[in-house]
C-alpha cells in the first residue's frame, strides 16, 4: 500500500514529484525508499548471468542464481523443450512457443543456437536410432500433467523390442518414483498406482529373463 501511494504520488505530481518533493512537504523518494524494503524482490528470482529473465529456455522456471544459470543454458543449447500453453487444456494464459523466440533468447543469453536434434543424432535416441542400436527392455514413463511429457515417447516404440512406454493420466513429473513418504501415498491417483504396479511387473519380468540369460551363456 505505501508503495501504491509513493507511485501514485510519483505519477501524479508532476515535475515537482519526480524531482523528489511534493507540496504536502512529503519526500516522494525516501516514501519510495521506505516502502521498497517491505517489497518482495523479482531481482532475486531470477538465473544469474547477463540479460536473466523469469521466462528463460524453460517456460515453466530455470530456478534462480548459478543452478538457473546452467539449466538455461541446457534449455538453450541441447535440451530444449518446445512447451507453450494454450489456456485451454491447462491453467495458464495463452503463450505460443516459437523457435524464434527461444533463438532470440539464446543469443541474448550465451551468444548460442539451441541444437535440438544434436544428441539425438549422436545418440540415437529416437525411435529409429534405438532401434538400429539393437537397444531392448526400456520402459518409457510420463505423466501427462508433466509439461516435459511433450518432448517424450508417448507410444510404444516397439513391443517385440520391449521398448514400451507408459502413461499415467493423472500423473506428474516422476510420479511413477513416488512424491511422497509413504509410497504409495493417500493421494496417489488409481492409474498411478495401476502403473506403478505395472511396472514392477515388467522390470521383475527382465531380471528373471537376464538372470537366465546369462545363465544360459
Amino acid at each position: 500500500a505505501e508503495l501504491w501511494a509513493a507511485l501514485r504520488a510519483l505519477l501524479a505530481g508532476g515535475d515537482a514529484a519526480r524531482n523528489g518533493w511534493r507540496r504536502d512537504g512529503h519526500d516522494t523518494q525516501q516514501q519510495l525508499a521506505a516502502a521498497e524494503s517491505k517489497c518482495f524482490s523479482l531481482s532475486g528470482q531470477l538465473p544469474a548471468g547477463p540479460n536473466g529473465t523469469v521466462s528463460c529456455g524453460d517456460w515453466s522456471g530455470c530456478g534462480t542464481g548459478a543452478d538457473g544459470r546452467s539449466w538455461d543454458f541446457e534449455t538453450c543449447s541441447l535440451l530444449v523443450e518446445p512447451i507453450g500453453t494454450n489456456g485451454v487444456t491447462d491453467m495458464f494464459p495463452p503463450r505460443e512457443w516459437t523457435d524464434r523466440w527461444l533463438a532470440t533468447h539464446c543469443r541474448a543469453r550465451f551468444g548460442v543456437t539451441p541444437s535440438p536434434r544434436e544428441l539425438v543424432s549422436a545418440w540415437g535416441f529416437d525411435r529409429e536410432g534405438l532401434l538400429a542400436q539393437g537397444a531392448s527392455r526400456i520402459l518409457f514413463t510420463n505423466g501427462l500433467n508433466d509439461g516435459w511429457s511433450a518432448g517424450g515417447f508417448l507410444t510404444n516404440l516397439s513391443v517385440e523390442r520391449d521398448l514400451l512406454v507408459l502413461n499415467m493420466e493423472n500423473g506428474a513429473h516422476h510420479s511413477e518414483l513416488g512424491h511422497s513418504r509413504p509410497c504409495p501415498s493417500p493421494g496417489d491417483t488409481p492409474d498411478v498406482l495401476a502403473a506403478r504396479a505395472q511396472a514392477a511387473t515388467l522390470l521383475e519380468r527382465w531380471r528373471r529373463e537376464v538372470k537366465a540369460e546369462s545363465a544360459g551363456g
